[in-house]
């Protein structure tokens, strides 16, 4: 094995080709309602590029998917032409393609008006994109543009495309599945180490996404034990454009690992270096982009991803207070919550002024003056932002625990009641407290940096 080979992982570059038009009512209504920065990926995937390309030890690039905004032809000429320059200066890159390179009407933004724009057709895709991946494969299953590489002596990859039917599954196929396991026992027996990646997450990161469809792959607790028993211990994985670093141990002791990397376009505009010092460990870095070539009205790029992210949850909660019709959209409709509106505009304007200790007297319990002049609004808000985020901080013996496992226990009544009429249906809410206090902090901190033990040579040649 070739020890202290490395590879970058970058995940979600979502590009949007600097030819179309990205201003006016149109462009904003979008950009308000998404995590990601679009008119300004041209800027941050080339800031991001040449940090990469200017680290001379590590010459492999993995980019698991949703390479472009929304499968416009022209992006995909745009990002591919980025490629061939790192590919120029030494890189070898290893992509698959995922929903966003192929599917979602594809547009440009000119005022008022969205005006369609040519689209890349899905099943283009494998040769347009030949030469970084697919035409070295050592196995290709054309039918799902999956395929394995040899990264380097002794590794290699599993590339996984989970586009399933294009559809409402987002999993692995039979047959795929039969090609993989078959990939991996080859691999072992070979003496080769191989690790995964997909676009979609293999496992729910946070207590909440198991409640997501869209937050893993279909049939994930199944395909994840029939990977793991077969010795698959590593997959990478995005998608959600989350920090988080996830396991899973089958019935038969065996673990995999899924290594979620957040957006390169968007908070936390993360991406990282993996690197096998020798055949049983793999060491992790993440690293973010600290500036690219765009206005950012003063702000750091730190600073202007963070925002970006606020924005797009604080919109949310305003329109409660103030566009109930915005607000509903979201979630299904105006004309099917109208009995809605009076109950949540309230909240929402509540919202708008309502602190921690304010909520501490109406509870009757104490709030640490740390913390008991922020706004719930605001907490609400950095709250979701530190699930993307990863490492969320509000572990036991932190002030926000406190506050928040306090007032749980006061709704115990309601509480309660909801585990035992759907505990049984959703374990996950057989105990609100754990549910709710697993999302806000993260005991193991782990998401940026860890250090892996991997043992899968369980065929390794002497």
């Amino acid at each position: 094995m070739d020890n202290n080979f490395s590879f970058y992982l970058v995940t979600d570059t979502h590009y949007y080709d600097s030819s179309f038009k990205r201003t006016g009512s149109a462009y904003e209504k979008r950009s308000r309602t998404d995590q990601k920065c679009v008119a300004e990926t041209p800027a941050i995937v080339d800031a991001g590029f040449k940090k990469i390309a200017d680290d001379n030890e590590t010459n492999v690039i993995l980019i698991p998917g949703d390479l472009v905004y929304r499968g416009e032809y022209q992006s995909h000429v745009g990002f591919r032409d980025r490629l061939y320059k790192l590919k120029e200066q030494g890189k070898k890159i290893y992509i698959i393609t995922a929903r966003h390179d192929y599917s979602g009407d594809p547009v440009e933004f000119d005022g008022d008006n969205l005006i369609p724009v040519k689209g890349m057709p899905r099943e283009e895709l494998m040769e347009f994109y030949g030469d970084f991946g697919f035409n070295d494969a050592v196995s290709l299953h054309k039918k799902s543009m999956s395929y394995v590489a040899q990264l380097s002596d002794g590794i290699r990859l599993l590339a996984l495309n989970c586009d399933g039917d294009c559809k409402d599954f987002k999993g692995i196929w039979d047959d795929q599945m039969q090609w993989a396991l078959d990939e991996i026992k080859k691999a072992h027996q070979d003496g080769q180490y191989i690790f995964a990646m997909t676009h979609y997450p293999l496992l729910p990161f946070s207590p909440v996404m198991n409640m997501i469809g869209d937050a893993k792959l279909t049939d994930w607790e199944k395909t994840a034990q029939t990977f793991a028993d077969a010795g698959l211990d590593l997959i990478f994985t995005d998608h959600m454009h989350a920090q988080a670093v996830t396991d899973y141990t089958t019935k038969n002791g065996n673990t995999i690992i899924d290594v979620q990397t957040g957006c390169f376009v968007g908070c936390p505009c993360a991406y990282r270096k993996v690197t096998f010092k020798d055949k049983n460990t793999v060491d992790i870095k993440s690293y973010t982009i600290e500036s690219f070539d765009y206005d950012t009205d003063g702000k750091t790029a730190k600073e202007y991803f963070q925002w970006r992210f606020d924005r797009m949850i604080t919109d949310i909660i305003d329109a409660m207070a103030y566009d109930f019709a915005f607000f509903t959209r979201l979630f299904g409709g105006p004309e099917k919550n109208k009995k809605l509106k009076i109950p949540v505009t309230l909240a929402g304007k509540t919202l708008q002024k309502l602190t921690l200790k304010g909520v501490g007297r109406l509870m009757c319990f104490k709030v640490d003056k740390s913390i008991q002049d922020r706004l719930v609004k605001d907490v609400a808000v950095e709250l979701v932002r530190n699930i993307f985020v990863g490492n969320e901080p509000y572990i036991k013996g932190t002030p926000m625990y406190d506050a928040v496992s306090k007032l749980l226990k006061r709704l115990h009544p309601v509480t309660n009641i909801i585990e035992k009429k759907v505990g049984k249906k959703n374990p996950l809410l057989s105990d609100i407290d754990a549910f709710v206090l697993d999302m806000i902090g993260d005991e193991k901190q782990r998401d940026y940096d860890l250090t892996l033990s991997i043992n899968n040579f369980k065929g390794d040649k002497k």
